[in-house]
């Protein structure tokens, strides 16, 4: 006769657990731990910090959609810094999101990207992951 968890017969009543399930004073070691002030990971610290995101350029990039007729919409991009090449930007705009685009010059507004249909996401998402500026620069506008 053997028992339910034991892998040992059972003599006259008498379970014994398993060999992995016995606990032995080898496994079980003894240790006296003192907390002490000493202890450097319970303090507050902040990781990001120094990851401040004030420096550097803070213009806003506004992303707009134009309704034209019935369902076509135009993409607008606008605030780019000016050291920025926005020709080549708006290359890849056209190259990745595979839509038609142009880049026109305001007086006011500075160089302006017509993208063609809804790009506001993936226009938001490319600047972001290409570092051309940080997420809290971006506004999208729209519907």
């Amino acid at each position: 006769q053997r028992g339910v968890l034991a892998r040992e017969p059972v003599a006259a009543g008498r379970t014994r657990p398993p060999h992995s399930l016995r606990l032995t004073h080898r496994l079980l070691p003894r240790r006296s731990i003192t907390m002490s002030d000493d202890i450097q990971n319970l303090k507050n610290f902040d990781a990001f910090d120094d990851a401040d995101e004030t420096t550097g350029d803070q213009s806003k990039v506004h992303i707009r959609v134009q309704q034209r007729n019935g369902r076509k919409c135009i993409t607008t991009v606008q605030g780019l810094a000016d050291d920025l090449d926005i020709k080549r930007i708006c290359k890849a705009f056209k190259k990745n999101f595979q839509c038609n685009g142009a880049v026109t010059k305001d007086a006011e507004l500075g160089e302006i990207i017509q993208l063609s249909g809804d790009q506001r996401t993936n226009v938001n998402d490319f600047l972001i992951d290409q570092e051309i500026c940080n997420k809290g620069q971006v506004v999208i506008h729209g519907f």
